[in-house]
């Protein structure tokens, strides 16, 4: 864990591979957004999969899945093995909770991790939920410690509602999660590019001005767009995820790294 002090740069850099990443749901997701149609759930590991990496070593896991029609995630099937796991290993959780109150989660997450939009719209397009931002708002209050992300240019690289979200979330937290849109072949959104790098650096620059302490995410386009981003970004960041450079000081999930 790491504190990060007011207006001091710190950049800190994070290997989140150290964080194995559960689905609930296999492979099943019910929206198939248009970013990703399921297509990062087959390389999550299953919830009785926990103890053998715990045998390899492993102490964190990032517990997500596919969403339900409601933006949920049904964490409960599990629920006896997910307490087991965690009070027999002594394991920290990041719970991805989609859009839900989960009491589950609550209870046994170190740190919640929750997608943010600033405009409804956008939400819907992507997520196909009918959900306002003080809708999600109201969901990540009943949790303990939750971290914000945003993916710029989820909207098939497009700059969308990036910088009002920015601006209704430094009202409510001092930290912030940038990733970016990745154009996943076989989707919808496969055939788009990346955000402008230019863009890119507007927006980060105004997430600084904003929050004591912003990230860049680990969802970031491959090759020489990840370096670029990385270069013009560095100077604005407190902690760089999957750095190019292969270091990684904190192993686990960026939430982690910043959660208290």
């Amino acid at each position: 864990m790491y504190d990060f002090p007011q207006n001091e740069v710190l950049s800190v850099t994070v290997d989140p591979s150290h964080t194995i990443p559960v689905s609930v749901t296999g492979t099943f997701c019910s929206l198939n957004c248009p970013h990703c149609e399921a297509h990062y759930l087959k390389h999550m590991i299953s919830v009785e999969e926990i103890p053998v990496y715990v045998e390899k070593g492993y102490r964190s896991f990032l517990i997500s899945g596919g969403m339900l029609p409601d933006g949920s995630i049904p964490f409960e099937r599990y629920e006896d093995e997910l307490q087991e796991y965690k009070k027999k290993y002594n394991l920290l959780y990041n719970f991805h909770v989609g859009f839900q109150k989960s009491q589950l989660a609550r209870e046994l997450a170190n740190v919640v991790s929750m997608d943010f939009f600033g405009d409804t719209s956008v939400l819907k397009k992507i997520y196909r939920l009918d959900l306002t931002p003080e809708d999600i708002l109201n969901i990540s209050r009943f949790y303990r410690k939750v971290v914000f992300h945003i993916t710029i240019g989820i909207l098939g690289g497009q700059i969308s509602h990036e910088e009002k979200a920015l601006e209704i979330l430094s009202k409510e937290t001092d930290s912030i999660v940038l990733n970016v849109f990745i154009p996943t072949p076989n989707t919808p959104f496969g055939k788009y590019s990346p955000p402008d790098p230019k863009e890119i650096l507007r927006i980060f620059k105004k997430a600084r001005k904003l929050f004591k302490t912003v990230i860049l995410g680990c969802m970031q386009p491959k090759g020489t767009y990840r370096k670029e981003l990385q270069s013009i970004v560095k100077d604005l960041v407190d902690v760089v995820t999957k750095p190019v450079d292969g270091s990684g000081k904190f192993k686990g999930c960026c939430a982690f790294a910043i959660s208290e």
